[in-house]
């Protein structure tokens, strides 16, 4: 008859505890027929990553003519639309005071409707011109710098008021020169910070 240390587990412990794991030794397998089994696997030979671009790609990352036209264009427009939206309601609301309500809405519209996009459209056109200005620069220079954005802006002022004269011309292409030159350099300067990275 079996005694009950005959039929007890002798996997359990008596605190009820499990025992801890052993711990695996691939190097205590048998070997068979010469072969053995490593202590520690091969890993093979390193496979180096396959960079579709190069390490330097973000820093000199340049957008191409379309992508850079489009937003230009359509930044310069939304600008002027909004700009000269918000001038023609305070022009509409000055012109009509003591007015009725109809008649001040009805010129609040009208004013609103002519110097929006009028605005949209002179800002578009300058920026359509300077885009094609700089690209032209970029392409024959070979260089990336300020004075690409600088010298369009210039030919784009002087091109835009020629029928002003030349004194207008002037004044009008220095101005914007600058202004596209200090706009530049404050986007280089935030792109490096990361801030304006996925909109040049």
């Amino acid at each position: 008859m079996a005694t009950p240390d005959t039929l007890a587990d002798p996997y359990a412990l008596k605190d009820g505890a499990l025992p801890p794991p052993d711990k695996f030794d691939a190097g205590s397998f048998p070997s068979f027929g010469g072969l053995t089994f490593p202590a520690q696997a091969n890993p093979g030979p390193t496979v180096q990553p396959d960079f579709l671009f190069p390490e330097n790609y973000e820093e000199n990352y340049r957008r191409s003519w379309g992508e850079r036209l489009t937003f230009h264009i359509g930044s310069a427009y939304l600008t002027g639309y909004t700009t000269g939206g918000a001038y023609g309601l305070y022009e509409g609301l000055k012109a009509s005071q003591g007015e009725r309500r109809r008649i001040r809405i009805n010129s609040v519209l009208n004013c609103m409707s002519q110097r929006g996009p009028g605005w949209g459209n002179s800002l578009g056109s300058i920026a359509l011109m300077w885009s094609v200005f700089e690209t032209i620069a970029y392409s024959w220079r070979g260089t990336d710098d300020l004075l690409n954005p600088a010298g369009a802006a210039v030919v784009t002022g002087a091109l835009y008021r020629s029928t002003a004269g030349p004194r207008v011309a002037a004044v009008t292409g220095l101005g914007l020169g600058a202004l596209a030159a200090v706009g530049s350099f404050a986007a280089k300067h935030f792109s490096q910070r990361g801030m304006l990275k996925n909109f040049l």
